[in-house]
């Protein structure tokens, strides 16, 4: 009998996938941000909730934008329950797209203090009690790294790294930090850092996320000891900086839907070619493509992926590396890395196998990404 074929949108969609820069609340549906404005009698038209996801920016005519739509949705959130059921449905998005492990972002800071059931614990173990829910009945496996808000003071920052230390749990593996960057550098929070490193926590950090100056990916890497790097994609304005962290190996998790290249290149053309991800690729950064604000931003993991050949010129032998690099560069056990490099790669090739045809790439536009 013969085999059936693989269309190359099946096998984006079914090869294994880690995401290791997703934020939880840039994967809150549309119908769930609504439902929550009615159950809390937060005024908020279908039109207005549409205005914060780039699905619908032709129907509405503007875009408020991610930080926008995060900002919103901490005030919506107001029980725990309601952060089980959000990383309940990422999961169930993320699973429909061949997702195997997920590391979130979510920001403590921002829960709103006037609700005495919405601290730091108790948001920690709905989520918990989510992620045992979600590897119970989908094998997939969801980890936590709550991240500063850069927009508020080093010290509300400090006391997010003290309130992970009074009450440590296993699924939460380290501390990142998010939000908008201009005004907020990260060495402004190396109290926050060296605390938690102290505490065996994990570091990651966006940096040089807007177009901003590659100084910032060298004072988290040199000053604060992060050991990945969220968007970063200034670094190869400094030559001897992206040799350097590529013969490191430091981790890049990269973002092919980020809304500042959008608007920097808006002819499609134009942003294929000169999207910094290709650069770095070629020189030999490591880099993990990622969705970021998955709804928010109208994409997919398969839909990343997807990007990563239709769009930027990369071969499926690239996907394969970049797979393996997601594996590596993520902060699960290297026991459970070492099982999933073997079994990953044998899905991968296997599903390949089945394709009817490999994706056909110009040859002036082909990255054949090997590091």
């Amino acid at each position: 009998m013969q085999q059936e074929s693989l269309t190359l949108s099946d096998f984006y969609h079914q090869f294994p996938k880690a995401d290791l820069h997703y934020h939880l609340l840039g994967g809150v549906r549309l119908n769930t941000m609504l439902a929550l404005a009615d159950k809390y009698n937060v005024e908020l038209s279908e039109m207005d909730a549409k205005c914060y996801y780039r699905a619908h920016q032709d129907e509405t005519g503007k875009m408020k934008g991610g930080i926008e739509a995060l900002t919103l949705l901490y005030s919506l959130m107001r029980t725990p329950e309601d952060y089980f059921q959000v990383l309940v449905e990422v999961a169930e998005d993320a699973h429909a797209c061949g997702v195997k492990y997920i590391e979130t972002f979510w920001n403590p800071s921002d829960l709103p203090s006037e609700y005495a059931n919405m601290n730091y614990q108790a948001v920690t173990d709905a989520l918990a009690e989510a992620i045992e829910h979600v590897e119970h009945t989908m094998g997939l496996v969801i980890r936590l790294i709550p991240s500063i808000n850069r927009e508020k003071s080093p010290e509300t920052a400090i006391d997010m790294v003290n309130d992970m230390i009074a009450y440590p749990h296993p699924y939460v593996l380290g501390i990142g930090i998010d939000y908008k960057e201009h005004n907020a550098s990260i060495e402004k929070f190396w109290k926050a850092y060296r605390l938690a490193e102290q505490h065996h926590y994990r570091l990651t950090a966006h940096c040089s996320e807007f177009g901003l100056h590659w100084r910032n990916v060298e004072t988290g890497i040199e000053l604060i000891n992060i050991e990945r790097i969220d968007h970063g994609y200034t670094i190869i304005d400094n030559a001897e900086l992206t040799e350097k962290y590529a013969l490191k190996g430091i981790p890049f998790t990269v973002i092919p839907s980020n809304t500042y290249y959008f608007k920097q290149w808006p002819e499609h053309k134009d942003w294929c070619q000169k999207h910094p991800i290709r650069a770095m690729a070629k020189a030999g950064l490591n880099i993990i493509p990622c969705t970021d604000d998955w709804h928010i931003h109208n994409t997919t993991s398969a839909n990343c992926y997807r990007v990563m050949v239709e769009d930027f010129g990369f071969d499926l032998d690239s996907l394969r590396v970049m797979m393996l690099n997601s594996i590596d560069a993520s902060w699960i056990t290297e026991q459970q890395k070492q099982q999933w490099r073997m079994s990953w790669s044998k899905t991968f090739d296997s599903l390949r196998a089945k394709l009817a045809a490999e994706p056909a790439i110009p040859q002036e536009h082909l990255i054949q990404y090997r590091r």
